[in-house]
């Protein structure tokens, strides 16, 4: 038997909601919605949100690996309103996923109450045994821990009432302490119940039912997280010591929901990316790993094993992501690239065609480029993005989506300022594009300029494909999926970036002689505006010097390119023999050099850790601090105690 790895990825596009209710069941009432993304309701990401209507279109697209288990993925949409308030979700079972693999489909919204929140489970021992005095059969229940318990308005509190209910219709309770400040609380308390048939206002009877309900001790009605039912009927076969599932209320009650009635018609239109591998011990993948490896000098390419996975996987995608890993890893990502890239142009006539297709060429192309070329992309644009994200100049230039047209000449200026800005950061960055992009451009204009000789323009054009509307283009029109920003970006934000994508994309067309294609009128001023003999020199320029060589020579790494950056809870260090060792939200950011950490963001750093004194990175276990979601940073010195927010940032 092989010690067999299991990993779960997830990428799901929140799209659009529609026929959302109105506020106080008022159809005239527009809302603002965002929808928070949750593994068993805890929060992983949460998109923008949508001013002003009930019919909100996010098309947010996340990803990440799953680092736990879990049994429902859920998306809950929210009404930000003086407190946010939950107007319904959409849950999927874990076992459900496959079933929406790769497919855009419409899910009801449902309404969400206590009961549709129920989540956890509760360690129980039930065993039997006879009172040596009476020689009365006693029950003995024990409650020893509940895991992932389901959090009330960010608070657990919980306890539990442990109910035994006879054949005879008696019924006795127990109640456990409250555990204050925890989801997983260890209770560890033991509970015993006895027959007593000397009762004569009951009959004989038997044990029938064991039922374990877990509160919120909440000020003025506890909250219900759940219950356990267990069937005592033939325990003399059994005694149970195991883990259950906490399990919606039977017949209870109707809990009051959100704002959806079970028949509202509201529904959340998602894409979901569900893919779990079963990954073997490495030597087991020894003869695939050759196969790949000598993929690039395989003639034709077309028998090689990377083309062939290619062809048999469903999604170019996942077929591009892993092969590029194990190439870039052996040095042999550039060869296979040009190889793949030789066949695929000697079958194209037109030269405006090449690399425009989902081909596996392309895909790697995209995946070598998000991984060699990240830190140049937030180098080079972040700068630029934090100003539109800081200034929030309107920008709309499109006649039916604003009030007053006298504004559109202002928001024309406000949109050339910024289009230019970042036009300037990227024609003036082409020294610090990295060495491995270089090699490929410069090969794949090698391979153009060899197969249409004739034409002049398509040494740049095969390139400003790349660069410019796969690369730049998409970064600016999501900067969250690039880790350019951490922040939530509005509607009008939103908007700006739309535009400035589309002007970044159309200067591709500005390498040709051919005038730029305009799907849109009112883009037609801020094209004009940026096909000028000095935007093509630059454009072209910059296409020269990124594809001029396959051994540019580089910059000298000096400037720290920011990785990652947000917000955790910090252990505090306890120099102090008896200080006091609480923990603090601080702001850290992590650089190609070193990770700090400030109070706010922008503030001077209160610590400097350089990451040659990093030594390992560890997660802590829950007991240690009674927190979810801790790491350890290890330094020569001491440890750093950290927490984020959710078990995906952890």
């Amino acid at each position: 038997k092989y010690n067999v790895r299991v990993e779960e990825r997830l990428r799901i596009k929140i799209g659009e909601a529609k026929n959302l209710p109105g506020r106080n069941h008022n159809a005239a009432s527009v809302r603002d919605i965002f929808c928070v993304l949750s593994l068993d309701q805890e929060e992983i990401f949460r998109t923008s949100t949508i001013e002003r209507t009930l019919n909100p279109f996010f098309g947010e697209e996340f990803q990440f690996s799953v680092p736990r288990r879990f049994r429902y993925l859920s998306v809950y949409v929210y009404d930000r309103d003086k407190t946010d308030r939950v107007v319904g979700k959409v849950a999927v079972k874990r076992e459900d996923l496959q079933t929406y693999h790769s497919k855009d489909h419409w899910f009801p919204i449902k309404p969400v109450n206590p009961n549709t929140e129920v989540q956890g489970k509760v360690h129980l021992e039930v065993r039997f045994e006879e009172n040596l005095e009476t020689g009365a059969e006693r029950l003995c229940v024990r409650l020893s821990e509940c895991s992932d318990l389901t959090l009330s308005n960010g608070c657990c509190d919980p306890f539990a009432v442990i109910a035994v209910r006879m054949t005879n219709g008696k019924m006795e309770t127990r109640r456990t302490k409250v555990r204050k400040k925890t989801n997983c609380p260890v209770f560890d308390e033991m509970f015993t119940f006895e027959t007593n048939n000397s009762d004569q206002r009951y009959s004989v009877a038997d044990w029938a039912e064991l039922v374990v309900t877990l509160y919120h001790d909440a000020p003025g009605n506890n909250v219900f997280l759940g219950e356990v039912r267990v069937l005592l009927s033939g325990h003399q076969a059994q005694a149970n010591n195991a883990w259950y599932f906490l399990q919606p209320q039977k017949n209870g009650d109707k809990f009051s929901s959100s704002f959806l009635d079970d028949n509202q018609l509201s529904s959340l239109r998602l894409k979901i990316h569900y893919t779990v591998d079963h990954v073997f011990p490495s030597h087991k993948y020894n003869d695939l790993r050759r196969l790949i490896l000598q993929s690039p000098t395989v003639q034709p390419i077309t028998s090689s094993a990377c083309y062939l996975l290619g062809e048999i996987i469903p999604s170019k995608v996942d077929a591009a992501q892993p092969l590029v890993r194990i190439l870039l890893h052996h040095g042999q990502i550039v060869p296979m690239i040009k190889a793949l890239a030789t066949w695929e142009i000697s079958k194209v006539t037109d030269a405006n065609t090449i690399f425009r297709g989902n081909t596996l060429v392309s895909k790697m192309m995209d995946e070598v480029m998000r991984l060699a070329g990240l830190h140049y992309l937030h180098e080079t644009l972040r700068p630029a993005l934090e100003q539109v994200f800081l200034e929030r100049k309107p920008c709309e230039i499109d006649p039916t989506r604003v009030k007053d047209p006298a504004v559109i000449q202002t928001n024309m200026e406000n949109l050339k300022d910024y289009v230019q800005r970042i036009f300037q950061a990227i024609t003036s960055s082409a020294l610090h594009c990295p060495t491995l992009m270089c090699q490929m451009f410069h090969d794949l204009r090698q391979l153009a300029t060899s197969y249409f000789p004739d034409n002049r323009e398509v040494r740049y054009s095969v390139v400003s494909g790349f660069i410019f509307l796969r690369f730049f283009a998409p970064a600016i029109l999501g900067p969250r999926l690039f880790d350019l920003t951490t922040e939530q970006i509005d509607s009008q934000t939103n908007r700006t970036l739309t535009l400035i994508s589309k002007t970044i994309q159309s200067l591709c067309n500005l390498v040709s002689a051919r005038t730029p294609r305009c799907n849109e009128d009112y883009m037609v001023c801020m094209y004009q505006a940026f096909y000028t003999e000095t935007h093509v020199t630059a454009v072209r320029q910059f296409l020269e010097i990124i594809s001029a060589t396959s051994n540019p020579t580089q910059r000298n790494l000096d400037t720290a390119v920011v990785l990652k950056e947000g917000v955790l809870v910090k252990r505090a260090q306890g120099r102090k023999r008896f200080g006091r060792k609480n923990f603090k939200a601080r702001y850290f950011r992590l650089t190609t050099q070193d990770l700090t950490y400030s109070k706010h963001k922008g503030k001077e750093p209160l610590c400097n850790i350089p990451l040659v004194d990093i030594l390992a990175v560890e997660r802590v276990q829950e007991e240690s601090f009674k927190k979810n979601n801790m790491f350890q940073i290890v330094q020569p010195e001491r440890v750093l105690y950290l927490q984020a927010s959710n078990c995906v940032e952890e």
